[in-house]
């Protein structure tokens, strides 16, 4: 199977320990490494580990192919590993990319020192999620991409964007904010750094991001949620104990599906407490 090759953001401090084993940062759909910004700092700065933010085939600066399922992005991030010199790592991941770090986890479990699953599980059909969530979304972006002045210039254009994100309510900041991020010019055309064009057709055609119910991980994982979450509820939780026995599952009150964007330094906390403290990588391989 053809694997590209990955953007990525790396984040280190002067105060970054060369002998802990680095955290890599998968987003959901739609979104992109540039979304991770305060993210990736802040993870750095706390957990005092060098950490990878990577953009995922037909998200941000990484390459637009037709190939796109569960199976080749999870080859991808394997090869990111590899060509990166990454033995073992901790893997952070959001929304459908948890399904592939699961894959990483169980084909190739040397490579994963521990994981954390942001709003969601390895075995989630995210075929109606994303029909009824996501398509909707992709049209008021493009909606919001006709509205643009092509005579703006890149940062003007962010500005505006970054204006109606204040005007509220929070749902809609957040909307904006990920338009922001995700906004690009290009032979004086806006346009978006996301293939969600390409996306949206894969959505609309067929299912290739869900995972059969396979495998077994005896790796620790924290399952992070966000408050009423549609995803992870405390019967599925306990499903994926069958799967997953060394999970463990906290609650981020007052937050949606983009908890990232919402409460990022409480996230950064309990990742930082679920990793432990400092020491030696030799003592983790």
């Amino acid at each position: 199977m053809e694997t590209v090759e990955l953007a990525y953001d790396v984040y280190e401090c002067q105060d970054t320990h060369s002998d802990l084993l680095p955290i890599v940062v998968l987003h959901g759909m739609f979104w992109n490494k540039y979304m991770y910004r305060e993210l990736g700092s802040k993870l750095c700065q706390k957990t005092k580990r060098k950490v990878y933010c990577l953009d995922l085939r037909n998200h941000g600066k990484s390459p637009f192919t037709e190939k796109f399922d569960i199976y080749v992005i999870c080859d991808d991030v394997k090869r990111f590993l590899s060509e990166h010199g990454i033995k073992k790592a901790t893997l952070i991941t959001h929304s459908f990319s948890c399904t592939v770090s699961y894959l990483i986890a169980i084909q190739q479990p040397e490579v994963v020192e521990k994981l954390v699953m942001v709003d969601s599980f390895p075995f989630n059909d995210f075929y109606e999620d994303l029909k009824g969530g996501f398509v909707p979304e992709v049209v008021a972006q493009n909606r919001v991409l006709n509205t643009l002045d092509p005579k703006m210039s890149l940062k003007e254009a962010r500005m505006k964007l970054n204006k109606l994100a204040d005007l509220g309510p929070k749902v809609k900041e957040l909307f904006y904010k990920k338009l922001v991020h995700d906004l690009t010019k290009d032979d004086g055309k806006f346009k978006w750094k996301t293939n969600t064009d390409f996306l949206n057709k894969e959505i609309l055609e067929e299912n290739t991001l869900k995972l059969k119910k396979e495998g077994f991980s005896n790796h620790e994982i924290l399952f992070v949620r966000c408050q009423d979450s549609y995803n992870i509820t405390d019967s599925r939780f306990e499903e994926i104990l069958k799967f997953c026995p060394n999970s463990r599952l906290i609650t981020i009150e007052d937050t949606t599906h983009l908890l990232l964007l919402e409460k990022v330094d409480e996230f950064v906390n309990a990742v930082t407490d679920f990793l432990g403290p400092v020491c030696n990588s030799e003592d983790r391989i």
